[in-house]
């Protein structure tokens, strides 16, 4: 289903039909696969995703810090940390990524993305680690916008979607993503969540299966997948990160509602 339903208002699909919670989200990770020559045998860790609405935009902020260790017995430390500001009419988007190893900055970017009008092309421009600039496809959507059309979809039934997506996170363009819709996968002795749990009840939910491929290449193998059990408000009760060589669980273990503002 590729492009699908590119003239939609996304505007509207995200504002009145999907209605996502402001809120803070705390994942427990744990190494769930290491493929052969990975040379991985533990990952255990922690990420924070932060959504925050501003009234005209989306703010969210993610930050993952993880402890490796290698069948040698060396260990290593990745923290990455993501955040991003989006207009709700899906037209604007501000983002900075870090990437930090062993206490070492291995990769920096920062920049901001703007689209002609929802279905239209775009144009994104990097200050960091240097100027440069490119056009952005036809159809292309941001993070947010892209996570409530997921959710759309999901509720009027559809199995798949595919989307151009952009979220600054690459310095060569948007990413391909195509999403597979299903049930939500079975509880397997999750942990208890703290806080404001409210959040998770009376919500439809659905397993959510994304793979990320680099614009033009459709090849057997994605850069990486990741597949959601997605609440209808946006809330990700557990995740799964796979990038090919190993793959990392999250498992929600904390969560906070964050007021809602007075616009």
């Amino acid at each position: 289903m590729l492009l699908l339903s590119l003239w939609i208002s996304v505007a509207d699909a995200q504002q009145q039909e999907v209605v996502l919670v402001p809120h803070r989200a705390t994942y427990d990770m744990k190494l769930s696969v290491a493929r052969p020559n990975s040379g991985i045998v533990e990952v255990n860790g922690r990420m924070v995703l932060e959504t925050v609405d501003s009234c005209d935009a989306w703010e969210v902020k993610q930050r993952i810090k993880l402890k490796f260790l290698r069948n040698d017995s060396e260990e290593f430390s990745t923290d990455s940390s993501f955040t991003s500001y989006e207009t709700k009419d899906g037209l604007e988007l501000r983002f900075s990524v870090r990437n930090i190893q062993d206490d070492e900055v291995e990769e920096e970017l920062r920049g901001h993305a703007d689209l002609v009008a929802t279905g239209g092309k775009g144009r994104a421009s990097f200050t960091l680690p240097e100027a440069r600039s490119f056009e952005l496809p036809a159809g292309t959507l941001f993070p947010t916008t892209h996570l409530a059309l997921i959710i759309r979809h999901a509720r009027d039934g559809d199995k798949t979607a595919s989307y151009s997506v952009f979220d600054g996170a690459r310095l060569d363009g948007a990413f391909q993503v195509n999403a597979v819709i299903g049930r939500p996968p079975r509880a397997t002795g999750a942990p208890a969540v703290r806080g404001d749990v409210g959040l998770l009840r009376n919500q439809p939910a659905w397993g959510v299966r994304f793979a990320f491929f680099a614009t033009g290449d459709q090849g057997t193998n994605p850069e990486y997948e990741l597949a959601l059990d997605l609440l209808g408000n946006g809330i990700a009760r557990s995740m799964l990160l796979d990038y090919g060589d190993f793959a990392v669980d999250a498992r929600l273990v904390q969560l906070q509602a964050l007021p809602r503002p007075k616009c």
